[in-house]
């Protein structure tokens, strides 16, 4: 997890905190270069009597990508099996978005048109086109691709001052002890301790449900090492923190979640959850809200591998090349719920295709190799991630260098005679 790419792929929403937002005895400084840029935040809504609010505060993990349940849905999910009425606050609603192809060294790229499902706010909050329309209404949040715990200490107390929820479910500290910017374990430990601390700020009788960390695959250095440390850490702190009108219940995510260094069925990319991953979270949450709060009978069942719900596979329609003198520039129309896409490539008359895998936008380029290469074919299939299907490959498309960047030799080569009056993209 790159910060670059997250950078690129947050969709940001303006969170106004001010110092007054923040308690002075807690002496906190608000950092400029911390605060993001997001999305406008949701009108507040009036809870009925009898709902309880809950507010889930997170990244990656928690937010999910496009076209995904979450494990968000399926806690929302086990709450009405149980008959428990919740209602989720937060500023955001939506899943990350995919990546779209906009500047490419000093070329603007176009973007293909987006063919997104129907569904009214299932559309716009962009989670799997089965959710249940009750949750597609009000799927908020506080979770935001490549959010780091030390962040959301400067934010958490304007957000439980705004939305008031009773219950925070926080699931944080894998991008801090990923990318080291608090230390070791007692860094983000003391970040953690700040965070509940200025919740309670704004509301003392808030209560909490606090994931430990996931292991990731494969692991960075020392990774494994330090988020066992920092797991420990937490685990002998919680019931330290905890009071009487401010309980604090222990997440066993980790435990809970099939994702270690040497292999990941639970992710579909070696951290992120897929659909078994999402219920292994929402399991684990379940299990701690009855233990601690008596929220529930039952916990969340995680169901066999034979009866997970599949995501929808779809094949990229509306490939295009078009060359250039230094290469051709590859677009598709992107396909909802994609969570990457594979590309191959050959010159025309090779047998063999190169596989370009995980493409993050509906856009490819691909450099002209050495030689007398007249023609490029290609071809697209949607990539569902390591541990789920894989899509069926495209139609194969073509394109000829230009003939401004042909040598004096090869604009007297027959086969750019012959492509002339057989165009590239015939196919």
């Amino acid at each position: 997890m790159k910060t670059a790419f997250f950078v690129a792929m947050i969709v940001a929403l303006r969170v106004a905190v001010t110092a007054n937002a923040i308690p002075s005895s807690l002496s906190l400084h608000l950092k400029s270069s911390v605060v993001k840029s997001y999305p406008e935040a949701p009108k507040d809504i009036e809870l009925r009597p009898g709902v309880i609010s809950i507010m889930t505060v997170g990244d990656s993990i928690s937010q999910g990508g496009e076209g995904d349940w979450t494990w968000r849905y399926r806690l929302w999910e086990w709450f009405k099996s149980q008959e428990v009425t919740v209602a989720f606050v937060g500023p955001f609603m939506g899943t990350r978005p995919q990546a779209v192809p906009s500047t490419i060294g000093d070329k603007v790229m176009p973007e293909p048109l987006g063919l997104p499902p129907t569904g009214g706010a299932i559309t716009t909050a962009g989670y799997a086109i089965d959710i249940d329309p009750e949750f597609a209404l009000n799927p908020r949040h506080f979770t935001a691709v490549g959010r780091a715990l030390w962040e959301d200490v400067d934010f958490i107390s304007a957000m439980v001052e705004r939305y008031n929820p009773e219950y925070l479910l926080v699931l944080l500290g894998f991008n801090d002890i990923l990318w080291g910017m608090t230390g070791d374990g007692s860094g983000v430990l003391a970040n953690m301790g700040r965070f509940v601390a200025l919740a309670r700020a704004a509301k003392p009788n808030i209560k909490f449900a606090i994931g430990n960390v996931p292991h990731r695959a494969p692991q960075k250095d020392d990774l494994e090492v330090r988020t066992a440390a920092y797991n420990k850490l937490l685990a002998g702190a919680i019931p330290q923190w905890s009071t009487g009108i401010s309980p604090i219940e222990l997440v066993h995510v980790q435990e809970s979640y099939s994702c270690e260094p040497d292999g990941c069925p639970a992710g579909h990319d070696g951290l992120h959850p897929n659909t078994l991953g999402d219920y292994q979270i929402a399991h684990a949450f379940s299990r701690a809200l009855i233990k601690g709060y008596k929220l529930g009978n039952t916990e969340l069942a995680v169901p066999d591998s034979r009866d997970l719900p599949v995501r929808p596979i779809s094949i990229p329609k509306n490939i295009r090349a078009v060359a250039d003198a230094q290469g051709a520039n590859v677009t598709w129309d992107k396909v909802y719920g994609a969570r990457g896409y594979d590309v191959q490539s050959r010159v025309l008359g090779e047998y063999t295709w190169i596989l370009w895998p995980n493409q993050q936008v509906n856009w490819f380029y691909a450099a002209w190799p050495g030689g007398k290469v007249i023609e490029i074919e290609f071809k697209v299939r949607m990539n569902n991630g390591y541990s789920e299907k894989e899509g069926e490959w495209s139609r194969v498309i073509g394109t000829c260098r230009a003939w401004s960047s042909l040598t004096s030799e090869e604009k007297w080569d027959w086969r750019w005679w012959y492509r002339r009056f057989s165009p590239c993209s015939w196919r």
